[in-house]
């Protein structure tokens, strides 16, 4: 209570972004009791019939949900794999490149952070259109192979997704790791070149253990959206036809309670999945602890 009464002015510049996530991450929280409805906006929470758990042991036997999470599990772990390490290279890059490269390389790759998921899938409805599309032209002419069907295809479409991740998420990861990398105390680096350690040494025996604890942090995060799925990338680009290997968790609740009026099964299927998440993040949390010694929580 006293350290909050000598620094009010510090907490006072929180407070509008804790009342954000109060009212925006733990409020909707409330409606969580739907899921135990047989649930009618029309009649309201009241006039609903409780069922107990009947929604979520439906959840639990519905194949096309086994199949919705296979597919978010299956695009999120590959975006991590993908992502994480290619945005540790990058930020490497940065810190070792001359500083007017550095810069034009380090805009070039956040821009994409800031374009919208809308945005991006007309980029690439017309970047991999099979008639006339970029990509598609480059491998009629140069390659000789007949066009591809990218974004209605089974088999390409949960790809287009995850690289396009690593392209728009890349540069902004780079960003964070590169911060830490800027706090580091310079006199290591300065201990290490006499020691005869060159610019691949320090950045192995350096660079990279100084920014343990901030990998280690951001691992966990990200491993905890192992099980939540790109919603808004996915909607805007997916297609019936790629059901099988393209919708996710969040597409499959959309259509049931937006499209099939299901909304207590909708949000059964929400609660298990953010349950699954915070078991695996509790779970990565404690192998990394158990692991390197180091924990976010």
């Amino acid at each position: 209570m006293d350290e909050i009464k000598s620094n009010w002015i510090l907490y006072l510049f929180v407070f509008p972004a804790f009342l954000t996530v109060l009212f925006f991450s733990y409020g909707p929280m409330v409606f969580l009791i739907t899921s135990f409805f047989d649930y009618n906006p029309i009649r309201g929470l009241m006039g609903s019939r409780f069922i107990g758990f009947a929604n979520f042991a439906r959840a639990i036997n519905d194949k096309y949900f086994w199949q919705a999470f296979g597919n978010t599990v299956f695009i999120k772990t590959s975006e991590t794999l993908i992502t994480f390490p290619l945005s540790i290279i990058l930020s490497l890059f940065l810190f070792e490149a001359s500083r007017g490269y550095k810069k034009i390389v380090q805009t070039a790759t956040i821009l994409p952070y800031f374009i919208s998921w809308i945005v991006v899938s007309a980029m690439f409805k017309n970047l991999l259109a099979p008639s006339g599309g970029l990509v598609n032209e480059i491998l009629v002419s140069v390659f000789k192979i007949k066009p591809i069907a990218f974004l209605t295809t089974s088999s390409t479409f949960r790809w287009v997704i995850i690289l396009q991740d690593a392209w728009k998420y890349g540069g902004y990861f780079a960003v964070i790791y590169h911060s830490a990398m800027i706090a580091i105390d310079t006199t290591l680096f300065e201990v290490a070149t006499l020691d005869g350690a060159g610019r691949w040494r320090q950045m192995v025996s350096v660079t990279l253990p100084s920014i343990k604890p901030t990998l280690v942090t951001m691992f966990v995060l990200l491993t905890g959206y192992i099980v939540i799925g790109p919603f808004e990338q996915v909607f805007a680009q997916y297609h019936p036809i790629v059901y099988d290997t393209g919708d996710i968790v969040e597409t499959y609740s959309y259509r049931l309670g937006l499209s099939q009026y299901k909304y207590g099964f909708a949000v059964a299927i929400g609660f298990i999945q953010s349950i699954i998440a915070t078991t695996v993040v509790l779970i990565a949390n404690f192998v990394l602890l158990k692991k390197t010694n180091e924990r976010v929580f």
